[in-house]
Parts: C-alpha cells; sequence; structure tokens
C-alpha cells in the first residue's frame, strides 16, 4: 500500500426523508458505519482523508455510481492524486436496484483511480475478476433474499389461512436471521471501534470482543452475557473474519 497517497471518502445511504441539518446527517446510521469503517482504514492504512462526501438519496433504485457528489468525488480524488475510499462495496450493491447491477460492476471496472474497500481492506482494482464477480453476486443474492422476504411478507398478509407448518417454519427462521442481521449491524459501530483499537496487523478475537461487550453492558440476543461463540456469530455477520 502506498502511504503516501491521500484519500477522498465517499459514504451513500438511503433515507426516507431528506437530511436537512448536520443533526439528520450525523444520526443516519448508515453514513455513521460507513464513516467509522473509513477513519478505523485511515488509522490502520497510515493514510489521511483529504476530504469527506457523504450522500444520500430517498429513491432506493439510483445506483450509487450515477450519483452526482460520487462522480465529484472521483474529480476531486483524481485533481488531488488521490483515491477513492468506499466503506462497503458490497453494502452499497446490496442497496442497488437489481436491474443496475451489471452498470456498477462496468462502471467500477471503468474508473481511472484507486477504489478501496474500507471493510476489506482491499482495492478494487487488486482483486481478481472473480473475485469483483464472487463480491457482485455475494451482494445480488442478498438483494434477491431481501426481496423474496418481503414477497413471502405480503403473500402471507392477503392470505385468508394461515400458512402450512412448514411454510410457517421457513418464515420463523428467516425472521430470526432477519433480526440477527439487524442486531449485527446496530453493534457494528462498538466492533470497528474495538478493531481500531487494536495495533495494525493485530485481529480482533471473538473472546476478546466478547469480553468488550459484557464491560460496556451491551446484552447479548437472549439478554445475557457475551460468549465465544455467539460474538463469533456477531463478527460473521458483519463480515469480519478473526
Amino acid at each position: 500500500m502506498n502511504e503516501a497517497r491521500l484519500l477522498i471518502a465517499y459514504s451513500f445511504a438511503y433515507v426516507r426523508r431528506q437530511i436537512h441539518s448536520l443533526n439528520d446527517l450525523n444520526a443516519n446510521a448508515a453514513l455513521k458505519r460507513q464513516r467509522a469503517a473509513q477513519l478505523i482504514f485511515e488509522k490502520r492504512s497510515g493514510r489521511r482523508i483529504l476530504e469527506n462526501l457523504p450522500d444520500w438519496s430517498t429513491y432506493r433504485r439510483a445506483p450509487f455510481v450515477a450519483r452526482q457528489k460520487f462522480h465529484q468525488a472521483i474529480t476531486i480524488a483524481r485533481k488531488a492524486g488521490a483515491d477513492l475510499l468506499l466503506a462497503d462495496i458490497r453494502e452499497l450493491i446490496e442497496h442497488t436496484g437489481r436491474d443496475q447491477i451489471v452498470r456498477c460492476f462496468g462502471i467500477l471496472n471503468a474508473l481511472d483511480v484507486e477504489v478501496w474497500d474500507a471493510s476489506l481492506h482491499r482495492s478494487w482494482q487488486s482483486m481478481t475478476e472473480d473475485e469483483r464477480r464472487t463480491l457482485i453476486t455475494g451482494a445480488a443474492r442478498t438483494m434477491a433474499s431481501r426481496s423474496k422476504a418481503v414477497k413471502d411478507g405480503l403473500s402471507l398478509s392477503g392470505a385468508k389461512k394461515g400458512a402450512p407448518p412448514k411454510a410457517n417454519h421457513r418464515l420463523g427462521n428467516l425472521a430470526n436471521r432477519r433480526s440477527a442481521d439487524q442486531r449485527a449491524r446496530r453493534h457494528r459501530d462498538f466492533v470497528l471501534n474495538e478493531i481500531g483499537k487494536l495495533p495494525a496487523g493485530q485481529k480482533l478475537s471473538p473472546s476478546a470482543l466478547a469480553a468488550a461487550l459484557n464491560a460496556a453492558g451491551v446484552p447479548s440476543a437472549r439478554g445475557g452475557h457475551w460468549t465465544h461463540n455467539t460474538a463469533k456469530d456477531l463478527m460473521a455477520r458483519i463480515g469480519y473474519a478473526p
């Protein structure tokens, strides 16, 4: 990694209502999570974020690569001789319209500035074609699963009779997974903060994370103490490999 190069940090989130103030901006969980990941990358890489460009939209089908501020970030990076820093490329693609995934893939491939993924500590350009496609297809599967869950919910709500036992079991498992994913997103900032406390190159262990969560008084899913296994599951759900 070339530590002399600067970074232009771009973050993007879909919002239900337009953000009109700094307080609104700071209260947005998705943008806060992305900013935390970018700051950790800055600290661990020894590089410096020259400018931070948060972006948002109420239109869920617009891909982030089509946003004016995204291209503004690229222009600033190009002029400053800097790289572009995204928090989590897969997460950004997961919130892109399914018909826009190929477009995202093509635009990222064609960029003439280095694009870093803070969560992976890898640049898009350093990934092989297979690695890029794996990242994209993983995001597509998450989107398909989310879409199916919504359709199943709509179908169930409109049915006159209750779902058969097997369907209820599947929906129950799906609801449990979604609840676990939501909890993981809520605790992601805490985990990233604990990672940021470690020396460069050192990994956070599940046991150390469990101890930190318990010390901070953060309850586990069932309201008890965190263990090695529950902390390991949390780390897996936010995409961190100990």
